[in-house]
């Protein structure tokens, strides 16, 4: 393929664009690169820009020579505007964008932005990605230089909803390889995948040790709904397999050589994690008396090397465990600190673990946190795809993320042939990435009809096709279809509650559920409240959380019932317990009560032991309130209950709140709870805050709290 390079100049940034055979409204792609990998690796550049081409997208190569992320992101726009640009990836070094103010946009990115600056910000590419946020530019870091920090303005969108897909191909460390031989080895590798003719039918996916509270229900939903979004896996042409973290002592070993199946397609892994660990076993999982014994043994051992008077520690875990002193004797005998680091080592996977490991899944979801901190200099879910495996593509978080998310959503999409970009551009958040090539797709196991990758990026105009497309009996054709039209608000609450309530697909409910109570309307709560009895376990946790967000005296009754039941599932519970502890504290008790009456045996004994628990905590939270308003309660008290109303929501003091915010003299807290209110997005008090934030900015002298209860308001109205 014969390809015409010119050079351009568009704002700061020159480029260099490749051009192949160009037609008007064709589809295109941006690759961009530092300086050095062009020069180094511009044969595989060029081969990996020819197998994008190859599969219909018009590729453009633009060089970052001027190192601002400003000027990529206007290239990008304007490409986007003028040139149907679809998505993007960054290779090598190209700046990273560190977001702060914007905290509200990831799933669980709660730190103080006090703490140093590489830590309190998101490095995000949603920067790059999604023009319709905006943000100030602050300062470039001082040591990192590919660092630019960048505040989320109030001017600009407060929710993602990118217009491109973007990935990074940046290569973590390894010994004796220079970073240019990694990137010439890995798009030399998908240039091969890319000329293999795949389609995807067999899947595995994983749930490590605490994960969604360790609860085996949401696991054979998920199987369920997984077969449901994967029609070729109903037909029996599919496989699906299930590791569990129980399933071993250390789990690691089965999990890695499952994922290095050369025939397996897609791999969903569901841990804990940091940069460079995936959590899959807190400690080994036995059932023999002796290796308790073992184990606790180990446990004792660890505390006393961890403690800083070891003696101390020692004496105290034999006085108050009654510890035998034998189990701790050898705690600092070199080889047994060589024995225990082992079996440490042995419940997760570790960097130095996928050193020569090959893994075969084309795409593997890393459902973790910091999994994908690609802005570091090493970061786990690099090493998946810079080896000699089949692994293209990883989606990781680069932050922490929330457990309870549908990180499934939509993903049958891959079966009809829509690429990993798009189909992750569906559901990015500030904290989401895709390492690797977005570009990646399997063919459709439709032969023919509808171009959905195609039209999933270019279609979405066209509400007449998207009507007809909700028609499907496809259960991720018609999620897809209501998502938009719902967007283009051709759909209402009132026709998605009628599919929630009535579809037969789990998945299709849940999409239905999820767009009702995206936007204030009056069905918010009827979907909750059927969201609470869905037979499908996830859209039931979901309205749990919603439950406690939204706080609406009229979800009380079912709250209670819930929180008494013996049938609840574990992780279900977690979030209706939570939702039961938010109430003012008389209407809760009188509510718990209720669900009572009447009920006898064990369980509901039980039940009614545990209501002291609950009084306990509904007056703490009262108090908690209440000391806001007292001028002799300490601040870093009144900081800390202001901060967990992120979290909380909390409404039944809401008069509290808005009479500190008029009266307290403390600029910082009231700088605090402006920010708070920000997060009360699903609450059934959001209008009254809306217009309470309103007022208290119309008469607000101090201009930085002003500002934060603008961008509150537009947070909440969003």
């Amino acid at each position: 393929m014969k390809y015409r390079c010119f050079v351009l100049t568009v704002s700061l940034l020159a480029f260099v664009y490749i051009d192949t055979f160009a037609r008007k409204n064709e589809p295109s792609f941006a690759v961009i690169v530092d300086q050095e990998v062009m020069d180094n690796c511009k044969s595989a550049l060029e081969k990996y820009a020819a197998s994008v081409e190859a599969d219909g997208l018009k590729t453009h190569i633009i060089v970052d020579r001027w190192n601002i992320p400003d000027s990529i992101r206007t290239v990008l726009y304007t490409l986007y505007k003028t040139d149907g640009l679809e998505g993007a990836v960054f290779i090598g070094n190209i700046p990273v964008p560190m977001i702060r103010d914007g905290q509200h946009l990831t799933t669980a990115f709660k730190m103080n932005q006090q703490r140093p600056w590489e830590y309190s910000s998101v490095p995000s590419d949603r920067f790059y990605d999604d023009f319709n946020l905006k943000f100030d530019y602050l300062k470039r870091d001082s040591v990192n230089h590919l660092y630019y920090y960048y505040s989320l303005s109030s001017e600009g969108a407060q929710s993602v909803n990118s217009n491109i897909y973007s990935a990074r191909i940046k290569p973590p460390k390894y010994k004796g390889k220079t970073r240019f031989e990694l990137i010439d080895a890995y798009l030399e590798k998908v240039v091969r995948e890319k000329e293999s003719v795949r389609e995807i039918s067999r899947i595995t996916y994983f749930a490590g040790q605490g994960y969604n509270s360790n609860s085996m229900v949401a696991r054979a939903d998920e199987r369920i709904s997984l077969i449901d979004q994967f029609p070729v896996l109903a037909q029996g042409k599919g496989h699906l397999n299930y590791i569990d973290h129980t399933f071993d002592e250390s789990v690691k070993w089965r999990l890695m050589a499952e994922l290095s199946r050369e025939d397996l397609d897609l791999a969903i892994l569901h841990h804990h994690g940091a940069e460079d660990t995936q959590y899959l076993n807190a400690s080994p999982y036995a059932s023999m008396a002796d290796r308790w014994l073992d184990m606790a043994r180990k446990f004792f051992r660890g505390k006393i090397r961890s403690a800083r008077d070891t003696i101390a520690s020692k004496q105290y875990y034999i006085e108050n465990y009654n510890v035998p002193e034998s189990w701790v004797a050898d705690a600092f005998d070199p080889e047994r600190m060589k024995q225990d680091s082992l079996i440490d080592a042995a419940m997760d996977i570790h960097i130095a673990d996928l050193e020569g490991f090959t893994p075969g899944a084309r795409f593997i979801m890393l459902d973790a946190c910091f999994n994908g901190s690609f802005h570091l200099e090493d970061y786990i879910s690099g090493h998946y795809i810079f080896n000699p495996g089949h692994t293209v593509v990883v989606k990781a978080n680069s932050v922490n993320t929330l457990q309870d998310i549908w990180s499934n959503q939509l993903i049958g999409l891959l079966e009809l042939g829509v690429s990993v970009g798009n189909w992750a551009k569906e559901q990015f958040t500030l904290e989401s990435h895709l390492i690797g090539d977005p570009t990646f797709r399997y063919v459709s196991s439709r032969k023919k009809g509808h171009d959905f990758n195609y039209a999933i990026a270019h279609r979405r105009d066209e509400v007449r096709f998207w009507k007809k497309m909700a028609k499907e009996e496809h259960p991720e054709i018609k999620a897809l279809s209501m998502k938009i039209l719902f967007q283009k608000g051709v759909m209402n609450p009132d026709q998605l509650y009628v599919i929630q309530t009535s579809d037969a697909r789990p998945t299709v409910r849940l999409m239905a559920y999820q767009l009702i109570q995206q936007r204030g309307s009056d069905m918010i709560v009827p979907s909750i409240k059927a969201g609470l009895y869905d037979n499908y376990e996830l859209l039931r946790r979901f309205a749990g959380i919603d439950a406690s967000k939204n706080q609406s005296p009229a979800l009380l009754d079912d709250i209670m019932l819930l929180r008494v039941s013996p049938g609840i599932t574990k992780r279900v519970d977690f979030q209706i317990r939570r939702a039961a502890e938010l109430y003012p504290v008389e209407a809760a008790l009188v509510a718990y009560d209720k669900q009572l009456e009447g009920r006898r045996g064990v369980w509901y004994e039980q039940k009614r032991e545990e209501k002291a628990n609950l009084e306990r905590v509904l007056a703490g939270n009262e108090k908690n309130m209440m000391e806001l308003l007292d001028p002799k309660v300490e601040q870093r008290s009144k900081r800390f209950n202001i901060t967990a109303l992120r979290n909380s929501n909390q409404t039944a003091y809401l008069d509290s709140l808005f009479q500190f915010m008029k009266e307290s003299d403390d600029q910082s807290l009231r700088l605090l709870l402006a920010e708070a209110f920000g997060w009360y997005t699903r609450s059934w008090k959001k209008c009254e805050i809306v217009d309470f934030c309103k007022r208290q900015a119309s008469v607000e002298t101090d201009e930085v709290v002003k500002n934060e209860l603008l961008r509150t308001v537009k947070r909440l109205t969003d």
